[in-house]
């Protein structure tokens, strides 16, 4: 069995590690900064208002004529 090799560009500057683990690992750190984005129309998908339930506490999220949301318990 013949070993095989990664390409140069594929190992850190250490010569042991990749770089693409690394650059996920960066991309995850940079996601788990950055809030979830959900367009209020995924949330509402055509209606009025939605219940979010949260912590055993129920949330209305309201969509108002003006084009405001309002969140009330």
């Amino acid at each position: 069995m013949t070993e095989q090799h990664l390409p140069r560009d594929d190992l850190d500057s250490s010569g042991g590690g990749d770089l693409r683990a690394t650059r996920l690992d960066e991309a995850d750190a940079v996601r788990a900064r950055e809030p979830l984005s959900i367009s209020s129309s995924e949330l509402l998908r055509g209606q009025l208002s939605v219940a979010i339930d949260h912590e055993g506490m129920r949330y209305v999220l309201r969509a108002t004529r003006a084009g405001k949301l309002i969140l009330t318990k």
